[in-house]
């Protein structure tokens, strides 16, 4: 009798360990994919973002179900769209862009409640409207709606606010954008970030440094130098890394102070 019970116990236990084995196997995997992200963010080539994208895809043949996955996927679409509209690369960005909408739309209908999916939708619905403006009548109030959400939800996220800045600098203040906007955005995503924390390391934790940067850009452009130039040596603060920072922003700053003091 002992041992019908003993037996009946670990028919029961197996299957819980092993899914507790494939719970911590797949975090492992999505931690890996994270500092691919990252790596590649800090690189900005074509090839190590197509990459990173690639590995998440591969993990989602193994996790199809993985909403979390879907959002690192999309995450990987919308770096690959930024760098491919810094190229003047439009048709290229399309794909992409459409490819992160479709994962993120399908993250949502497993986790309706994580706020990074609608915010990063609405980035994307954005994205969307710079390739054609004639989906902003269409996509403009979705884009709306989606961040209303992730706002809702997670009220003090501060990518939401770094995406909402964004947004700001790249509409016109006749849509609603401007940069008076998107300033005030980068500076309350600064706020939260330096007070958000992410208690499980496979959520997203990205965007720091970007806050930093993208604050240090309004200042440069109204002629802010020194408070420009603490902006970005915070985001090397942040990401040593950060290629962006000291390939592009730094050096373009140096020259633009050397032009004041002619």
């Amino acid at each position: 009798m002992k041992k019908a019970i003993v037996i009946c116990l670990l028919i029961l236990v197996f299957p819980l360990l092993s899914y507790s084995q494939s719970a911590v196997n797949l975090d492992s995997l999505i931690i890996q994919g994270k500092t691919q992200i990252f790596d590649a963010c800090n690189k900005w080539t074509e090839m190590h973002l197509l990459n990173a994208r690639a590995y998440f895809e591969r993990l989602l043949m193994k996790q199809s179900d993985s909403w979390l996955v879907q959002y690192y996927i999309s995450l990987a679409d919308y770096r690959l769209t930024s760098f491919y509209f810094s190229k003047n690369e439009k048709n290229k960005a399309k794909k992409y862009i459409d490819e992160g909408i479709k994962y993120l739309q399908l993250a949502i209908e497993t986790k309706e409640n994580f706020a990074e999916a609608h915010s990063l939708l609405s980035s994307l619905y954005g994205n969307k409207i710079a390739t054609n403006p004639f989906l902003g009548m269409t996509l403009g109030p979705k884009s709306g709606m989606e961040m209303a959400k992730a706002k809702k939800i997670e009220p003090k996220n501060p990518r939401n606010y770094l995406i909402a800045g964004l947004s700001a600098y790249f509409t016109p203040k006749l849509f609603g954008g401007g940069k008076k906007k998107a300033k005030k955005n980068f500076e309350q995503a600064i706020v939260y970030f330096d007070s958000f924390k992410v208690d499980n390391p496979v959520l997203p934790d990205w965007g720091h440094e970007e806050a930093y940067a993208w604050l240090g850009v309004m200042q440069a452009g109204m002629d802010e130098f020194l408070e420009a130039d603490a902006n970005y040596k915070k985001a090397i603060e942040i990401n040593p890394d950060y290629g962006w920072v000291h390939h592009v922003l730094l050096p373009d700053l140096k020259k633009k102070m050397a032009e004041e003091k002619k």
